[in-house]
């Protein structure tokens, strides 16, 4: 059973009592001589909360050394295994064959990066071995090595991290071998092996020598210099009087060195300590804010007991501690010193008991820390504990001494829940140095702070900047320690919008390669990264699962629309906060966890986040066009009416959205319809095919016309528009029937078609419906299901006008067809009768009609013989003009014109037929002049 105890910041502490799947072995612990270290099978660190590495031992045969291999595991809070990976072969002792579990673990000061193994291989080498615990608790093995151990043999060996996030391993040795005729040859050394973060070293580099005899390294212990720059090694060195009748003299050997290696100090420190024993070994243990502690456990009758002495950096004599001399230890004597300089001393375990002694230890440089734990630090911007404007733009760090930046990263935090959510990294690139180096000044992205009331923390990465002097990388700031709150503030409302986000080609190419199943949990993935990075509830993103061709860029990019929801609450983001959040995050995703997210890392930073536009604001200089348009063919149509009521005048309508309609057809398959590839191929086919048939229709039926000779007149003295009216009517076949449509009374609008054109035209139209109309209907409904964003005005107005014709042309034919079959039960057959073919919507098959038709063809100088009407008729023009009775003979063109000659001048007064009559005739009489 593993008994946990978590103790909290805040005092409190968690019990847990864990079975672990181990064999019993791995829980005992035993000396190798009586009041030596204690060693232990299993070993444990603090990787992140809630994720603990275990080492232990797994035997197939506890009575066999050789089949025993240590493992490594990783388990959270409650015992739950995260992952087991085999580390490495223990190190037997051939003599008594037995194992012993002399490998160290070594935290990397970036916890993040995992830890060193390390440990005395059965060749006498030091194994060394770099692992990296994923944010999953899986284990991964980085590099390995072994650091040979030659000549006399190394003497001390430590492994540390270092201020740049690596690891060194430093050692010492000694000889017995002086020579006197070469004094100078060394008689101890100190090295060094740097190792950096998950690479291979180079060679051991010299850090101290002395060619003093009689010398032997007792201790090494070595650790990162918190006051000052690099690291620093502390030896232990006892010097033997030759002639033997002198106790050692004892003295430390302090060496601060950077990570290259470089030595920047050295003293030799003599100590006189109260308790002075030749047979005790001191460890020297750096404190955090200046000086160190030395502390040795001795085992008495009584107890294990812990001796202590604080020193300053100058001070030779020592400073009592607050506990009383000796303390009391538990039997391991295990004690610990927190990154806040306070001691916790193990106590004996009585029972199920257990307690630790905890007092402060003095901080001798104390002064320069204000409160970041770091004393190169000497005040930021914003304070700790303070509370700030949300818009600031800019946070500052003032160190003591000149520094310039490198490369790691100020890193801000907002606390939800105790869990901290990354908003911003900030690189070198985005600072600058001011105060003479003194000063660093970074830029703050709009998003970073945009939650009101939140409480955030920065941290800042060792080796954030370096001293400008020694160029070594400088402790940064912890987590929670630079803490501070956002002011409050409530946002006002905003709608619900949508807004389009865009795959980079990396990312196109990955949706590409994912199964339909996988695509879906892209987006779901998409939005939880998003809900992240905001930070927003998920409920309020939404998307639709699309993706479309972005046309505008040369490589293929994908566009994803996502769905924003408007919020009631005050407190929450608006929604316009939330577009302009995604927006600069998206677009400086290097900085922000969009970068890291496992589907935000897809999106491309240059388009960003585009929000769907107001289509007023975006169009309204082109619907204003098109309102102009529609408000310029009313008033050619109320002209029409008002130059001539009896023509079909609408047919200038029917006109204006053909030519609207061809347009858009045509501007759609250009810059859209590649939107959705797999309707470009259907939208060419049924823009091409109709115009192409339309087409040969148009001429087809013109030609024939133009075998008749009243037909082949009209055209003679109207080939131009008629000319016209056979292009337009390549978009729409109708168009032909505006040529008779006696449109504003203009002549050239009285194309006198056959019935078999007529009915050519008819079936033509009715074609079109199916090969037109109805699939291009079709073909902008599943465009506006396949599109990501429907915000472009060229689609919406297509479809629109798609909707309108195809209603227009299939009542249009019902009527037409209704009126068609009405008079040929009426009028079986004549080649003269004259329904209006336009549409279908008016029929003309009155008295008033006839005689109109008959006006028709007279000015269109038909020679014909037809009873002039009845002169009672209401709508007889020529009977009132020439008064003529039922009695008189059949007039044709000429004999009109001869009888009316002096009509024509007479006095008409305010009947409105002759009106209409007198008008017709004097056109006729002119012609006739």
């Amino acid at each position: 059973m593993l008994s946990l105890r978590i103790i909290n910041t805040d005092g409190t502490v968690v019990e847990k009592d864990l079975k672990l799947d181990i064999q019993p072995l791995n829980y005992c612990a035993f000396q190798m001589v009586s009041g030596g270290i204690w060693l232990e099978y299993m070993k444990y660190v603090l990787i992140r909360k809630n994720q603990i590495f275990i080492a232990y031992y797994d035997a197939t045969d506890i009575n066999n050394p050789s089949t025993y291999v240590e493992w490594g595991m990783v388990i959270d809070y409650d015992g739950n295994v995260l992952s087991r990976t085999n580390i490495g072969l223990p190190f037997v002792n051939n003599t008594l064959q037995i194992i012993i579990p002399n490998d160290q673990f070594v935290l990397n000061i970036n916890r993040e990066k995992g830890f060193m193994r390390y440990g005395t291989g059965q060749n006498n080498n030091i194994e060394w071995q770099q692992f990296r615990v994923e944010p999953d608790g899986s284990i991964t093995k980085l590099t390995f090595g072994e650091l040979a151990n030659e000549g006399e043999g190394i003497i001390s060996a430590i492994a540390i991290r270092t201020v740049d996030e690596g690891y060194a391993i430093a050692f010492a040795n000694t000889t017995t071998a002086f020579n006197a005729t070469n004094p100078l040859l060394p008689q101890g050394q100190l090295f060094i092996l740097p190792i950096a973060y998950g690479q291979n070293p180079g060679n051991p580099l010299l850090l101290y020598q002395t060619p003093v005899p009689n010398l032997v390294f007792v201790s090494l212990i070595c650790d990162i210099a918190f006051s000052g720059v690099g690291q620093v090694c502390t030896l232990t060195a006892l010097q033997s009087n030759p002639t033997g009748n002198l106790p050692p003299n004892t003295f430390y050997i302090k060496i601060n060195f950077l990570s290259s290696g470089s030595v920047t100090s050295f003293r030799v420190i003599n100590r006189i300590l109260p308790v002075e024993n030749v047979n005790v070994v001191w460890a020297v243990n750096s404190l955090a804010f200046g000086g160190y502690l030395l502390t040795n456990t001795v085992t008495a009758p009584t107890g294990p007991s812990m001796y202590g002495y604080l020193f300053d950096e100058d001070n030779t004599d020592p400073i009592n501690w607050e506990f009383p001399e000796p303390q009391p230890i538990g039997i391991k004597g295990v004690y610990q010193i927190l990154p806040n300089n306070t001691l916790l001393v193990s106590q004996v375990e009585n029972s199920n008991s257990w307690q630790f002694q905890v007092i402060d230890l003095p901080k001798f440089d104390g002064n320069r820390d204000n409160g970041y734990f770091n004393l190169n630090v000497e005040s930021t911007v914003p304070a700790i504990k303070t509370t700030i404007n949300p818009n600031i733009q800019n946070i500052t760090i003032n160190f003591y001494d000149p520094v310039e930046l490198s490369n790691g990263l100020l890193s801000i935090y907002q606390l939800i829940d105790n869990k901290p959510y990354l908003r911003q990294s900030i690189s070198q690139s985005s600072c600058k140095l001011e105060n003479g180096g003194k000063t660093v000044n970074a830029n703050i992205l709009g998003s970073t702070f945009s939650v009101s009331n939140g409480n955030y923390f920065i941290k800042m990465d060792n080796g954030f900047v370096v001293d400008k002097s020694y160029k070594e990388p400088l402790l940064g700031i912890r987590d929670n320690v630079w803490n501070f709150n956002i002011e409050p503030k409530k946002d006002p409302f905003a709608p619900s919008t949508t807004g389009l986000l865009r795959l980079s080609p990396e990312g196109t190419s990955y949706f590409d390669s994912l199964s339909q199943e996988q695509q879906t949990n892209f987006f779901n993935t998409l939005l939880n990264d998003l809900s992240n990075a905001v930070p927003v509830p998920r409920p309020r993103l939404t998307s639709n699962e699309k993706t479309q061709l972005d046309l505008t860029v040369n490589e293929k990019q994908y566009l994803i629309s996502i769905g924003i929801k408007e919020t009631n609450d005050e407190n929450d983001l608006s929604v316009v906060t939330v577009v302009n959040n995604i927006n600069t995050m998206v677009k400086n995703k290097a900085q922000t966890p969009i970068g890291s997210g496992m589907a935000t890392r897809y999106l491309d930073q240059v388009y960003g986040f585009n929000p769907s536009p107001n289509l007023w604001e975006k169009y309204k200089y082109r619907l204003l066009g098109v309102f102009l348009i529609i408000g310029l063919l009313i008033v050619l149509f109320l002209f029409a009416q008002r130059r001539d009521s009896n023509g079909n005048n609408i047919a200038i309508l029917q006109l204006g959205l053909i030519i609207f309609d061809l347009v858009l057809d045509v501007a759609f398959v250009s810059s859209n319809a590649r939107d959705v590839p797999v309707l470009y191929i259907p939208s060419v086919v049924f823009v091409t095919l109709p115009i192409g048939l339309n087409t040969i229709l148009a001429f087809y039926i013109i030609t024939q016309e133009n075998t008749r000779p009243k037909f082949f007149q009209w055209f003679t003295a109207h080939g131009k528009v008629a000319s016209v009216f056979t292009v337009l009517a390549g978009a729409d076949i109708e168009a032909l029937n505006i040529l008779h449509s006696n449109l504003a009374g203009f002549p050239f609008f009285r194309a006198p078609f056959s019935d078999e054109a007529k009915s050519k035209i008819f079936w033509g139209a009715c074609i079109n419906i199916f090969i037109e109309d109805v699939p291009q209907v079709i073909i902008q409904i599943l465009y506006r299901k396949f599109t990501v964003s429907y915000d472009n005005i060229i689609p919406l107005l297509t479809l629109i006008s798609s909707a309108v014709n195809l209603t227009i042309n299939i009542i249009g034919r019902l009527y037409q067809a209704t009126n068609r079959l009405r008079h040929s039960n009426g009028s079986q057959g004549s080649n003269d009768d004259d329904t209006d073919d336009f549409g279908g919507l008016v029929a003309a098959s009155s008295d008033a009609s006839s005689n109109k038709k008959d006006l028709e063809r007279l000015e269109e100088g038909e020679n014909v013989s037809r009873e002039i009407g009845n002169p009672e008729s209401s709508q007889n023009y020529l009977g009132d003009v020439l008064k003529l009775d039922k009695n008189d003979e059949k007039l044709g063109l000429d004999a009109v014109l001869n009888k009316s000659y002096n009509a024509s001048n007479g006095n008409l007064g305010n009947d409105q037929n002759k009106n209409k009559g007198m008008t017709f005739l004097k056109r006729m009489v002119s012609r006739k002049e």
